[in-house]
């Protein structure tokens, strides 16, 4: 039978294992989220441009927006970035540009696209605001 101290000295021993699995985790998360060059993360925003034309509203817990996503990654390589408007970070966004969901794109004439778009209509549009 196990007596107390050696019932301690396996839990001590397991709060440890867990500990060091926990850090390397959270280490390997920030790692991740800091760099924006890791293949498959979700931080890869190569398609954000503070200087693009059309806006992007969109909401990180938005599954739509996620999608909206991908299609971006594919347009980039095609030269189209979008400014990035994060309405969760900021919600003064949501009245400032009257925006009803996410996604949504706004062109500099007030132009909207609103809900997900396919990459032939999403390209069509950012072609127009070049």
């Amino acid at each position: 039978m196990f007596n107390c101290k050696k019932i301690i000295v396996l839990g001590s021993a397991l709060i440890v294992i867990l500990t060091l699995v926990g850090a390397s985790c959270a280490k390997k998360t920030a790692e991740t989220s800091t760099n924006p060059t890791v293949a498959g993360t979700s931080t890869d925003q190569s398609y954000f441009s503070e200087d693009a034309k059309v806006m992007f509203f969109y909401s990180d817990l938005c599954s739509w927006c996620k999608k909206e996503k991908e299609i971006l990654k594919e347009l980039v390589t095609e030269g189209y970035k979008v400014k990035p408007m994060d309405v969760a970070k900021d919600t003064g966004l949501w009245q400032q540009y009257n925006i009803e969901g996410t996604p949504t794109f706004i062109a500099p004439d007030g132009t909207r696209l609103v809900g997900y778009q396919d990459k032939e209509k999403l390209k069509a549009f950012l072609d127009k605001y070049k």
